[in-house]
């Protein structure tokens, strides 16, 4: 008994020592997303990196701004797409803003309904604690910026992620850019 007791205080331990290093680098995320958001852009195309998976964008970058346009111009297809039965993953970008900072994250989305997208945050938010991965939302079609469809072997939509696979390391971003269709 006394073996399984220790066990399950070092299993305790293991995983509170987990969960401080998680928080201390989301914590390290949200003060780096707030010097990102404070620093006044250089160029149209500048970009600063967040994180791992956080990159801060010029609002004024006319590839972006196309780029979300076509989402926008396409987002039936995303429908059709969600409609089909088809085993993949589905997500829409969207603004969430917090905290006075906006941030451009995506929503795993479950179903739609009347024009709204219905799903969970799929990423964790970097400009504040309101809202967490998981977390139930919905997304109106007027405000979604950008749709993915992901299977296996191949990405439908994600126009502004063609953009931003640039940053991305060679390989990764050769390898990426050889799923996307249309």
């Amino acid at each position: 008994m006394r073996i399984f007791v220790i066990a399950g205080a070092a299993i305790a331990v293991v995983c509170v020592a987990a969960v401080q290093v998680a928080n201390s680098r989301l914590d390290q995320t949200r003060v780096r997303a707030a010097e990102a958001n404070t620093a006044a852009p250089q160029s149209a195309d500048d970009r600063r990196i967040v994180s791992d998976n956080v990159v801060a964008y010029a609002t004024a970058n006319q590839e972006i701004a196309t780029a979300r346009q076509k989402a926008r111009e396409t987002l039936p297809r995303f429908v059709d797409l969600l409609n089909s039965g088809m085993k993949a993953t589905f997500t829409v970008k969207f603004p969430l803003t917090q905290n006075g900072q906006t941030e451009h994250i995506w929503l795993q989305v479950a179903g739609v309904k009347d024009g709204t997208f219905i799903g969970m945050l799929a990423n964790t938010p970097v400009n504040g604690t309101k809202y967490k991965l998981g977390q139930a939302m919905t997304v109106a079609s007027k405000d979604v910026e950008d749709w993915m469809v992901r299977t296996p072997d191949q990405i439908y939509g994600g126009y502004t992620a063609r953009y931003q696979i640039k940053d991305l390391p060679k390989a990764q971003a050769e390898k990426l850019a050889g799923m996307f269709r249309d």
